[in-house]
């Protein structure tokens, strides 16, 4: 199952229900953060930008299924309105009944209404059929993009997509299910968790599911006083939950059995009190009086030092009691940290509202790769769990993908008539992804009428060094200054003519995704090494080298064609169930070399001759997972019929 995105279709100026995480702080009818309006403003635009007004819905505070007026919307929409200076955006102060339905009716593009506080009607939590089906009457579309609230299944966000046939996620959203599902599941090594809090109980389920994925496991706050004590030393009046002291010894030896580095804090910044004033001690020596409220300067630089050579962290917790100074001293210093690791290469997320607050004042907020908006969704995701609210706008099977390949073809206005005509065509409506690889001196100029197509662009080679002498050659660097997110690696021409080897191919590949492009990797065997039944020992040689050892890839930076050289330009093909067979096999072995759940969730397509002719009986096979289209790319009419049989 996946989720589908915003991105994946063009709402054709139909009204979007779009279901947004505005629970914003607000004092005396003013906001006072308006961080979560400004996060959601992605998905607002994207969709306001194609014509379609929005109906705008979000839950504020615990009025609790009743109207109260300390919890009204009025406010927000008066801060949204401020801030989409282009849009009008109009309130209403009711959910539902006649006279909302009839302001959904009535709106034109480049409005927003913004409903009244969901949770003031009853159903809300109770996610009522009623209730979610007067809210379904107020749009086309259905979009979810409150990552906070989709572990939980509310009316407006289970019952309004169950009762309008679905939906896609925001942009948010996405990025979201981005962070904690691809670079989690399968992180950069080395793989670090930082976990903080006060209690051992929140984090135990988290600490379970990534353990065996784990590099480093670093604990700070007060659960290392639970730690410390399953380890018999006294910890004197620190925060200790003692019906987890025996849990606490079982991770620890989970851990040493694992392989996984577990530390702990090695000093605290003790007082007799929160208000009294603070020493630093051994973390086998607290005084009886005192108890710990932060860790100390040496255990911040003992995290430091993993830290810095750590190549995923994971941060959800404070170091110490980060609302009364000084012990929020530590947790400041990690999120300083943070930001030192991300731009020394690592990929850093963040969650929890305190960890997510020291990022924030600390000013490194734009410095981590993701801080996430959701604390209760994403230790939900780190626990392995599905989120609830998305199993309704859920669909089956992986994306396919689409490329273009043209080779040594092509015009750049030819191009840009292309993509034209992929915009014309609905090109986005078929269910796919769609990347173009012209000849690089086509490419720059094309990102926009992209952009506008819905088509990613692609380079058909890539080398491996950032620069120097290579006459001829691109660097990843390149690539992504012309505006491509792709890149081909192994195609059978570059294998076949220009004599390219396994092991330059495999350097090529982790270049490029190293980079933060994506791959496709080409695998495949001639007429020769076919008839002399070598298929198998040849591609399985081809995926080995490129796949054994590489770093960062993961299923949603990394695809593999199978491209039968003896179907390219010979007339012959191999038929639907011969494809099957070779993408079976290619899966195989992909989970023999990174895994079963990576060979699931990898896209495998089709690179021999393919034709609007054949493209339906090869692209219905289970395991074909799209196609690299040759010389029938050119034409966008027959690049579209190949579309339309997905």
């Amino acid at each position: 199952m996946r989720v589908p995105s915003i991105r994946e279709i063009r709402t054709g100026g139909r009204t979007v229900f779009l279901r947004a995480d505005l629970n914003v702080p607000v004092e005396n009818g003013v906001v006072m953060d308006e961080s979560r309006i400004i996060a959601t403003l992605p998905t607002l635009r994207h969709v306001l930008d194609q014509g379609s007004p929005v109906v705008l819905a979000s839950h504020l505070g615990r009025p609790r299924g009743a109207p109260d007026q300390k919890y009204t919307m009025a406010p927000v929409a008066e801060k949204l309105s401020e801030i989409l200076e282009d849009y009008e955006v109009l309130f209403i102060d009711r959910t539902i009944g006649p006279r909302v339905e009839a302001m959904a009716m009535g709106l034109c593009p480049g409005q927003v209404l913004v409903i009244e506080n969901l949770r003031f009607h009853p159903g809300e939590e109770k996610n009522d059929r009623e209730f979610a089906l007067d809210l379904a009457k107020l749009a086309h579309i259905y979009v979810n993009d409150a990552f906070g609230t989709c572990h939980r299944e509310h009316a407006s966000t289970a019952g309004v997509p169950a009762a309008m046939g679905g939906g896609y996620t925001g942009l948010l959203v996405e990025k979201e299910l981005e962070a904690f599902g691809r670079m989690v599941t399968h992180p950069r090594k080395p793989f670090t968790v930082l976990m903080g809090g006060a209690k051992v109980s929140d984090k135990v389920a988290v600490i379970a599911h990534v353990l065996p994925k784990l590099d480093n496991l670093l604990i700070g706050g007060a659960m290392a006083f639970t730690f410390i004590r399953s380890r018999g030393v006294a910890t004197g009046r620190s925060l200790v939950e003692e019906d987890r002291i025996e849990t606490a010894g079982e991770i620890m030896r989970a851990a040493e059995k694992a392989g996984v580095n577990l530390v702990l804090p090695v000093d605290f910044v003790c007082s007799q009190s929160p208000d009294g004033p603070p020493v630093t001690v051994p973390w086998n020596r607290i005084p009886e009086d005192m108890a710990g409220y932060d860790i100390g300067p040496e255990s911040v630089e003992l995290f430091r030092d993993v830290l810095m050579k750590s190549g995923t962290i994971v941060w959800n917790g404070p170091m110490g009691l980060f609302e009364v100074e000084p012990f929020d001293a530590a947790t400041r210093e990690i999120a300083l940290i943070l930001g030192d690791a991300t731009s020394g290469g690592a990929i850093t997320i963040v969650g929890g509202g305190d960890s997510l607050r020291a990022v924030t004042e600390a000013g490194a907020l734009e410095k981590v790769t993701h801080a996430s908006t959701g604390g209760g969704a994403s230790l939900e995701l780190l626990q392995g769990n599905e989120l609830p609210a998305l199993g309704h706008i859920a669909v089956k099977g992986l994306r396919p993908l689409m490329g273009a390949n043209w080779k040594m073809n092509g015009t750049r206005q030819g191009a840009l008539d292309f993509l034209d005509d992929m915009m014309l065509g609905n090109s986005m409506h078929f269910g796919a992804d769609v990347v173009l690889f012209p000849p690089f001196t086509l490419i720059g100029g094309l990102s926009a009428a992209a952009e506008d197509a819905g088509v990613r662009l692609g380079g058909q080679d890539i080398h491996w060094e950032p620069g120097g002498a290579f006459t001829g050659e691109v660097s990843p660097g390149m690539l992504l200054e012309a505006g491509c997110s792709w890149f081909l690696a192994g195609h059978s021409e570059r294998r076949h003519i220009f004599g390219e080897t396994d092991a330059v191919v495999a350097r090529k590949l982790q270049a490029g995704i190293a980079a933060g492009l994506k791959g496709i990797l080409c695998v495949g065997e001639t007429l020769a090494q076919r008839e002399s039944g070598n298929t198998a020992i040849v591609v399985g040689k081809q995926v080995e080298a490129a796949l054994h050892g590489i770093s960062g890839a993961d299923p949603s930076n990394l695809v593999v064609a199978y491209e039968p050289v003896w179907a390219i330009g010979t007339g012959k093909n191999a038929t639907p169930e011969e494809a099957q067979k070779m993408h079976v096999f290619i899966r195989e072995r992909i989970g023999v070399i990174l895994g079963k759940d990576f060979a699931e969730e990898v896209r495998i397509i089709y690179g021999g001759s393919v034709t609007p002719g054949n493209s339906g009986g090869i692209l219905s096979q289970p395991d074909v997972n799209g196609a690299l289209v040759g010389g029938a790319s050119l034409g966008s009419e027959s690049f579209l019929d190949i579309l339309a049989s997905l």
